[in-house]
């Protein structure tokens, strides 16, 4: 029996080394999900609320029902969106695909079911992220997330530009008011 639980053990860890696991943090999900085609930032919040209450941000999250039906992965995206085995479903990928690492292609299955369903689709999204702006408060307190937008660089790009007319203008503006003083 003590050999057993020794075994257990250390096969558990020998695996843990294999698993293509990934936990993210609030931030480095923002991070990540910022960087993927077809994620608004306008949306960033939605997105994380929904993960953290779907699959606690573990890309490895695996539900079974009570009906046998499964949800994989950070989004637990339901059998009918994926096949066991090989590619298929309505998004036409392999349910395995939905818990590695590579969020990629779990992103635009949920891209997809959103475009189809809208976030209502998930029941933990409506319960418990709708109207609810707690985590999308938090996530723009993480650095350098700002930075990494596309969105919000060229909001700020466009500030600082207006600035710089403003500036000139106001600069132009005392020139002509000078010479207008010095004329009269």
């Amino acid at each position: 029996m003590r050999f057993a639980f020794l075994f257990l053990v250390a096969t558990s860890l020998v695996l843990s080394d294999y698993c293509e696991c990934k936990q993210f943090t609030r931030c480095g999900l923002a991070k990540t999900l910022l960087q993927i085609k077809g994620i608004k930032k306008s949306f960033l919040g939605t997105w994380v609320c929904l993960i953290e209450k779907v699959s606690k941000r573990e890309t490895t999250a695996l539900t079974v029902k009570s009906n046998g039906k499964k949800a994989y992965g950070l989004y637990q995206i339901p059998s009918e969106w994926c096949k066991e085995g090989k590619r298929g479903g309505r998004c036409n990928i392999k349910c395995e695909d939905l818990l590695n690492d590579d969020i990629r292609d779990d992103t635009a299955c949920a891209l997809k079911i959103m475009e189809e369903h809208g976030f209502q689709y998930w029941s933990l999204w409506t319960t418990r992220c709708k109207n609810d702006n707690f985590i999308t408060n938090e996530i723009y307190k993480c650095p350098d997330l700002n930075r990494l937008s596309p969105e919000r660089s060229l909001f700020l790009n466009r500030g600082s530009a207006l600035r710089r007319r403003r500036s000139i203008n106001r600069t132009i503006r005392k020139s002509r008011f000078r010479r207008s003083r010095r004329t009269n």
